[in-house]
């Protein structure tokens, strides 16, 4: 795959993961956009993170694509680009970058989509092995089911979850969105004054 001249929008300080076989883990997620789209950025290599600072013009190289989010290990080289080689991002892909999914859409989604956004917190339920977080906007509501690290974390009513890599599965014949491997949640509080990492 060739290399990819990105512009960095956003990224998530670095966190802990479990792999499949028990394994604890570092990665962080980034949103970055050339002259024509944005991506999804999963980053496996945690040194990389002075690189994916906010405007930030960087060369992606040996990346892997995963339904349309890419990923970034080891064997992975992230470059700075020098000044003729950076890009001009238009305002509407960088607009299209920061803009949510509306809810309505994310209900009529595929099964297993990963889903990324900021949603406001309508209502939090915590139950024994799973917290259901209630979202919503003006299209409707869905569920979010929060486990192990994303269990019961700090968030009222009102307050803006930010969150990343969720995916789409029916649950009780409702579309529902559940944490996975990856998946990483930020809290923006109601009065939008600092953004805080949900511990």
């Amino acid at each position: 795959m060739e290399s990819l001249t990105v512009m960095v929008l956003k990224a998530t300080d670095p966190f802990e993961y479990k792999t499949p076989k028990n394994e604890v883990k570092n990665m962080f997620h980034a949103i970055v956009a050339t002259e024509n789209q944005y991506f999804h950025v999963k980053v496996f290599n945690i040194s990389l993170k002075e690189k994916f600072t906010k405007n930030n013009f960087i060369i992606i190289s040996n990346y892997l694509e995963n339904k349309g989010i890419l990923e970034i290990n080891k064997t992975s080289s992230v470059s700075e680009a020098t000044p003729n080689q950076k890009i001009e991002v238009p305002y509407d892909i960088i607009k299209s970058a920061n803009d949510s999914p509306k809810i309505w859409d994310i209900r009529k989604g595929a099964a297993n989509a990963e889903f990324y956004g900021l949603f406001t917190l309508y209502k939090k339920t915590v139950k024994k092995t799973n917290t259901y977080y209630e979202i919503k906007d003006a299209s409707g509501s869905i569920e979010v089911v929060g486990r192990g690290k994303w269990f019961d974390i700090s968030c009222k009513e009102g307050d803006k979850l930010q969150l990343f890599c969720f995916h789409l599965e029916s649950m009780k014949s409702q579309p529902t969105l559940v944490c996975g491997e990856h998946s990483f949640i930020k809290i923006l509080d109601k009065s939008c004054t600092h953004l805080k990492n949900a511990q």
